[in-house]
């Protein structure tokens, strides 16, 4: 923290000053970390590892979260390590980066993620499986028999998007009244 007050975040990324913007995602200020941490999505690899340790503060996941997703594909080896986080929140937040990135490495980790014991988790990922795309239907079909309510809506929902390919099993889930 500097010894005149708080960092200048704008400064520090028109600086590209990576390091600085590192050392502001632990100001006292959570507007300051969360300002950092948006900055630092356009920093690039360098700001992965801190981003992701930024989940652990409540304050900072979402923008975290989406400064990832902008990173993109140098985050998604580190963000599919992460959904195996013991905080359901941030599984969460590491499943709705990956969707925000569509990588394909990201499928088979986030079709894990609909068995996941956190119901958001599993909403989360269903989500991020639609933004891939159709090779995730067949799994999003499997999770409209989820014992959740919010995890059956957000599958059907996934599946709606992807279209013509999980058609049939989606007809199917509402006939035999899954959705």
């Amino acid at each position: 923290m500097p010894l005149f007050g708080q960092p200048n975040v704008k400064k520090l990324e028109a600086n590209g000053d990576a390091p600085g913007l590192i050392n502001a995602l632990g100001h006292q200020k959570s507007d300051v970390r969360r300002a950092s941490a948006e900055a630092l999505g356009h920093i690039g690899a360098p700001a992965v590892g801190p981003l992701i340790a930024a989940f652990k503060d409540w304050d900072v996941r979402e923008a975290a979260a989406e400064a990832l997703g902008h990173i993109g594909p140098p985050a998604v080896e580190p963000l599919i390590a992460t959904l195996e986080d013991g905080d359901q929140d941030v599984r969460r937040y590491a499943a709705g980066a990956l969707g925000q990135i569509g990588d394909a490495r990201s499928v088979a980790p986030l079709i894990a993620a609909l068995e996941d014991q956190g119901m958001l988790v599993r909403v989360a990922a269903a989500e991020a499986l639609v933004k891939i795309g159709a090779p995730a239907a067949e799994p999003l079909v499997a999770a409209l028999k989820d014992q959740n309510g919010d995890v059956r809506i957000a599958a059907a929902e996934a599946l709606v998007k992807i279209g013509a390919p999980a058609a049939e099993p989606l007809s199917a889930a509402f006939k035999h009244g899954h959705v």
